[in-house]
Parts: C-alpha cells; sequence; structure tokens
C-alpha cells in the first residue's frame, strides 16, 4: 500500500523552484544595493514589527510565504531603502503616518549613524527635523523628505531610486 501523495512534479522540479525563488530574491536585494547606493536599506528590525510588516508587505503582495520571508530577511539588512520607501509611497493621510515616519527618522539616526554619516547634508537635516518634530508638524516634515526625494533636492542617485519605487508601486496596483 502507497501512502504517498502523487505529486505533480518531481524532486528535480521542486529544486529548480526553490532555485527560482532564492534567484528572484537575491535579484532584489541585489537591486536595492546596486540601485540605491547608500539609500538601498529598510527601516525595519527585528525588534520592530509593525515596521518589518510595513516595509516588506509592498514587496510580498504577490510573492509566495518562502519568498516573503527571504525577502523580509534581506530588507531587514538594509534600513535606508524601506525608510525611502515608506516616504515615497507611504499614505500620509493616514492617521499614524507621522508618528511611524518620526520613528523611522529615529531609527536611521540613532541606531544606523554609520549609514546616517553617508546621507547628503541636507537629507540628514531634514530627518533630524522629523525625528524632532511636535506631532502635528510630522506628517507635513514626511511630505517634506518624499517631495525632495523625487524633485532631486537629496541627488540624482536617490531621486532615480525614488522615482523607481514610485513607478514599482504604481506598476503593482495597475
Amino acid at each position: 500500500m502507497n501512502n504517498s501523495i502523487p505529486s505533480s512534479s518531481t524532486p528535480v522540479e521542486g529544486r529548480k523552484r526553490t532555485k527560482a525563488r532564492t534567484a528572484v530574491v537575491s535579484v532584489l536585494a541585489a537591486g536595492l544595493l546596486l540601485g540605491g547606493g547608500v539609500i538601498a536599506a529598510n527601516a525595519a528590525t527585528a525588534s520592530s514589527p509593525s515596521a518589518t510588516a510595513a516595509a516588506t508587505s509592498q514587496s510580498t503582495a504577490t510573492a509566495g510565504t518562502a519568498t516573503a520571508a527571504a525577502a523580509k530577511t534581506a530588507l531587514a539588512r538594509h534600513p535606508l531603502a524601506a525608510a525611502l520607501r515608506f516616504f515615497v509611497n507611504g499614505d500620509s493621510s493616514k492617521p499614524n503616518y507621522g508618528q511611524r515616519a518620526a520613528k523611522i527618522a529615529t531609527f536611521i539616526l540613532d541606531k544606523r549613524p554609520k549609514l546616517a554619516v553617508k546621507l547628503p547634508v541636507a537629507l540628514q537635516a531634514d530627518l533630524k527635523a522629523l525625528k524632532d518634530a511636535a506631532d502635528g508638524d510630522r506628517v507635513a516634515k514626511a511630505t517634506h523628505i518624499r517631495d525632495t526625494a523625487l524633485n532631486g533636492g537629496y541627488g540624482p542617485k536617490i531621486q532615480a531610486q525614488a522615482k523607481r519605487m514610485q513607478e514599482q508601486k504604481a506598476d503593482r496596483k495597475a
């Protein structure tokens, strides 16, 4: 009596799928690193699960659970890319947007000072202003960071990455 469940794929095909998923995640991680330079990072850490969920929700919307876990791990190593993604694609009409933006700015400046030093001086100043802003001013400061990034105020690399992230969000919605 054979108790095994018949499978439509052989073990070799299963390994190929796993390798393909790994390759996709690797390409995404490499794209973040190469495409954004020093901004290739995210604000998600193991100590802030809500930031992790927010940072990876956009990239894992169409991915499987194995790919989502791998992407989450890869993004956890790059806090600046996720921060930029949050500022560019975040919904400023949500009630906790300003608070989350301030947490991201605080994380970058306080927890990743070696990365923060590599950022353009204008971006460092805007992140510090956001971090120190009153609750009512945080949304305006965060949208200022988004607008400046998209307009090239932080340099061409950050502008290109911000526009790419904005286009990717539009493509996902389409």
